[in-house]
């Protein structure tokens, strides 16, 4: 009776936060995997000064997914998992945001069979937001190109959105009008505290799962209940954000079914 009132609960929680498949977005370039090339993504280094250094810090991995997120709506490139690339850093004793050399960009890139490798910082400023990137191909192992986007901080989804444009030109991605605008008009949130407490959410979860493998059982509990809480203050934030929303249903489906 106890399972059957859990999985009904459970239902009526995914009915009302609208629950969705894992990617709904829309791919547009139609090339199968098997001819996509690899392109990798570091997390972005948080230049921002030390008083508001902490509020922004889940931008470091934020900013890094959406920009993932959008060169994989492009359907040119295969992405590389953030797994698969923290496993290779930790191993070689890289870091995993901001600014590489040449030769470190492409003796990482070599290992994990990517094409390009795409490095950023970013800092906040009394408002206004500037956001850099490099792109290099792992291939000549040189650097491609940089670019760089400036504006006010609540327009930061639309300053990402040009950011990719730029950084595609140098990958010598060409989109029209049309491909343009599925990538512009796809908007995860404009709402700056949502953003930044699901990408809180998603960094606890990743040392949870730092802390599982480490046998620390106790602190990693905590620290989903923490990401639970980030998931939650996202929705409050903005109600319909989608990846806020995908999150925390996981989380609660994951929950044992014997509780």
């Amino acid at each position: 009776m106890r399972l059957s009132t859990f999985l009904l609960s459970l239902l009526v929680f995914c009915l009302v936060i609208g629950c969705t498949p894992e990617s709904t977005q829309v791919v547009i370039k139609k090339v199968p995997r098997s001819q996509r090339v690899g392109l990798m993504v570091l997390n972005f280094k948080n230049n921002t000064l030390l008083n508001k250094a902490k509020e922004f810090q889940p931008w470091e991995f934020g900013i890094a997914s959406m920009v993932m997120t959008d060169l994989e709506s492009v359907g040119l490139f295969n992405i590389i998992s953030k797994e698969r690339l923290k496993d290779i850093l930790d191993q070689m004793a890289f870091q995993q945001y901001g600014f590489v050399d040449e030769k470190e960009a492409a003796k990482i890139g070599k290992i994990v069979a990517a094409k390009f490798l795409l490095t950023g910082a970013f800092m906040e400023l009394n408002g206004h937001l500037r956001i850099e990137a490099q792109v290099f191909s792992v291939e000549r192992g040189m650097q491609l190109g940089a670019a760089e986007v400036t504006g006010k901080t609540d327009t930061f989804f639309d300053m990402e959105k040009k950011l990719v444009v730029k950084l595609l030109n140098y990958m010598d991605v060409m989109l029209n009008t049309y491909e343009m605008d599925l990538i512009t008009k796809n908007i995860e949130t404009r709402s700056i505290d949502a953003s930044l407490n699901n990408y809180a959410g998603e960094v606890a979860l990743l040392r949870a799962d730092e802390l599982k493998k480490k046998g620390e059982v106790a602190n990693a509990a905590d620290m989903i209940e923490e990401a639970k809480n980030n998931f939650r203050t996202a929705l409050v934030h903005d109600p319909n954000y989608e990846r806020a929303k995908r999150n925390l249903a996981k989380l609660v489906m994951a929950i044992p079914m014997t509780l």
